[in-house]
């Protein structure tokens, strides 16, 4: 690149264009760049290039770096300059900081979103919650086309269906609303969203549908999994989430029946959590409220059957979730991203309302004394909280509707990345108490920084506006509701006392999810998760194993090339030490348990939430409805993201569904029912 790409900046900015010629920049953007031209110009440190590996250089020329008539024209660091002008345009303090945060890798952004940064097409932020109250065409149309809106802007969307009146066929609903249902939005949406990626290059998994576990059509989200597995393997366009209540894991694990109904004769239940929750559903059960009845049983396996066999629908723990969130003020939060790391408010009628998020490289808070520099790590996330709440101003001007819920909540997620990495450069095991507590310690700082940070920017711009009706109104911190103590590293009980006299600019502020492929850019492990092989792409054996086996003098091409065979794995090469074999156990030799508990003890400093996903050779129901349920007893908010598994043919197969009439397609529960003694 930089032998054909010009170094300067500005000169990168003129090739943003049409085929007509004309610039695709915005006019705020380019007025910033040509009244400080000469001091971006300087500030741009492009040796700073050769700290990419060869796969990430490619995967950013890919999905991120610009392109004119075929060519790419533009440099790694003019993209990041690309982004900081974007958000801060003519602050140019603010954007010089920015470049370095970005140009340093130590904050990355979503891959999508970098790509057209600063042009008159995508938009900064990241998602978009939408919520479809009915299923007259005039209003799924609606739906669709600010979805549609949302994806051609690089970003994605989650539509929250809880309230959408099931097919009437179901229960012979009179409603005048129960005519389309759950599946035929499903369908035309896939088909909308694969019409639109044939015209323009959008990312795979970009649309979220969710519902709750007692709404009738949740088994017509689990068909269209089934159904769509092959194609979503390959081009997937939909995800799906359940929100899942107390109530039904109970019977789940007390083997008793199941109600389910269609949400135009429930108009309450979701509007209602915990024991509210609990005392309408029984109420409309033993009453004269039409309803299916099943055994929950059969419904909990119906769902993880789909799991094993297509990665979803992903889980959250409605209750859970709302008995530690800051939204206590309003209607439960069960309105996920598309992977399970934010959760909001159900959003109101014609609302979209984006959700902003970053992730912070860890591995490059490990000193060279192999120590992890924490107050470094506090002061960029305090910096990240302040660039997402910029970014979260610049996207507004760019939405054409009404954004009323997200100006009081101004939630946004501050992630992580390389968590896998910080433990292979400090020595830890995966599995050690060490990493646990280096885990909880990372988590605790960046909740405090960002809090920290958001309370710095009420001071100047004001709270959010639901401030006052919320928990930390009242001084009750994330941690307050796990009844966990953290550690004496920090001042809370001042930290408390400010909040509670000043109040802070969002309602939430950490989020743990994967990156959307904006930390491919960085070169480490994605998210909390372990490492996923010891084998990168191209058959590059790990930079650190390498370096370890040659100070053991037992590096070889034989020793590599079974390590390549092993998929990644040294634990069964006699010649590696018990030590090192610890250290490099990839996510498939970890027990899942293990990721359960990394994810409790960060837990108590996680505002919004954390995606969860489980690495499982042979997947099956008992194994995976035993994780989900230690992750709804423990109390965690998001139950499973996604199943990854390395072997195909261990996943359950099911019914084939190709001669089937899509007007009379059902899911038939006595197709997957297994062992009823097991939960």
């Amino acid at each position: 690149m930089h032998k054909t790409i010009l170094p300067k900046f500005t000169d990168a900015v003129k090739t943003f264009r049409d085929v007509n010629g004309n610039s695709t920049l915005t006019a705020d953007f380019m007025e910033a760049v040509e009244k400080y031209q000469t001091t971006l110009n300087s500030a741009i440190v492009h040796l700073r290039d050769y700290d990419h590996t060869y796969g990430t250089i490619s995967d950013m020329q890919h999905r991120m770096l610009n392109r004119h008539n075929g060519r790419i024209t533009e440099r790694i660091q003019h993209l990041y300059m690309r982004i900081a002008v974007a958000i801060h345009l003519q602050d140019i303090a603010s954007v010089l900081n920015t470049y370095e945060l970005l140009s340093t890798r130590h904050i990355t952004l979503d891959a999508f979103i970098s790509a057209g940064t600063g042009t008159t097409g995508p938009m900064i932020s990241t998602s978009y919650s939408i919520a479809l109250f009915n299923s007259h065409i005039h209003d799924m149309y609606d739906a669709i086309a600010r979805t549609v809106f949302a994806v051609r802007r690089g970003g994605t969307a989650s539509i929250a269906a809880q309230k959408m009146p099931c097919s009437g066929r179901n229960v012979h609903c009179q409603h005048k609303d129960c005519n389309i249902g759950l599946w035929t939005l499903m369908k035309f949406l896939d088909g909308a969203i694969a019409f639109t990626r044939h015209h323009e290059d959008l990312r795979t998994d970009i649309v979220n549908i969710a519902v709750e576990a007692w709404h009738l059509d949740v088994r017509a989200l689990i068909d269209f999994n089934n159904m769509h597995q092959h194609e979503l393997a390959d081009h997937k366009s939909l995800t799906t989430t359940i929100c899942i209540p107390d109530i039904f894991m109970n019977r789940v694990d007390e083997n008793e029946e199941w109600s389910m109904f269609c949400p135009s004769h429930v108009d309450d239940l979701f509007n209602l959590s915990g024991p509210y929750f609990d005392q309408a559903y029984r109420r409309h059960e033993s009453g004269t409220t039409p309803c299916i009845k099943i055994q929950a049983r059969e419904l909990w396996h119906a769902i993880l059957r789909s799991i094993i066999l297509t990665g979803g629908p992903s889980i959250i723990f409605k209750d859970n979730v709302n008995g530690k969130s800051n939204f206590a003020d309003t209607s439960p939060a069960c309105h996920s991203d598309l992977r399970t790391g934010m959760i909001d408010p159900l959003a109101e009628e014609d609302e979209l309302y984006p959700r902003n998020h970053t992730s912070i490289a860890l591995p490059l808070f490990v000193t060279r004394d192999g120590l992890f520099d924490f107050e470094k790590l506090h002061e960029i996330t305090k910096e990240a909280v302040y660039l997402l709440n910029k970014a979260l101003d610049a996207s507004m001007p760019q939405l054409l509707v009404r954004l009323d819920r997200n100006r009081d909540f101004r939630s946004i997620g501050v992630g992580i990345h390389g968590l896998a990495d910080v433990f292979v450069a400090m020595r830890m095991p995966y599995e050690s108490l060490e990493a646990a507590e280096l885990n909880v310690q990372i988590a605790e700082t960046m909740y405090h920084a960002a809090l920290e940070g958001s309370w710095e920017l009420a001071m100047i711009h004001g709270p959010y506006t639901n401030f006052p009706e919320s928990p930390l109104a009242n001084g009750i911190l994330q941690f307050d509701f796990w009844d966990a103590k953290p550690m004496d590293r920090y001042d809370w009980p001042g930290l408390r006392d400010r909040i509670r006299a000043t109040g802070v600019r969002n309602a939430t502020l950490i989020s743990i999810g994967p990156g959307s492929g904006g930390y491919l850019s960085s070169g480490f492990t994605d998210t909390t998760e372990p490492l996923p092989s010891n084998v990168l792409e191209g058959e590059i054996i790990c930079p650190w194993l390498v370096e370890d086996l040659s100070i053991l003098g037992i590096w070889d091409d034989d020793i590599r090339a079974n390590i390549v065979s092993a998929k990644g794995s040294i634990q069964h090469i006699a010649t590696v030490p018990a030590n090192i074999k610890a250290i490099y156990r990839t996510a498939w030799e970890i027990d899942p348990k293990s990721t359960l508990k990394m994810a409790l003890g960060r837990a108590p400093f996680v505002c919004n939430s954390q995606s969860i996903s489980f690495h499982l050779d042979s997947p099956n129901i008992e194994t995976l409805g035993d994780l989900l349920m230690r992750a709804w007893s423990s109390g965690l908010k998001s139950g499973l993201h996604s199943v990854h598994s390395r072997f195909p043919e261990h996943r359950a197969s099911v019914s084939s569904y190709e001669d089937a009439d899509d007007s009379d397609r059902e899911m038939s529960f006595d197709d997957v029912v297994v062992s009823s003694n097991s939960p």
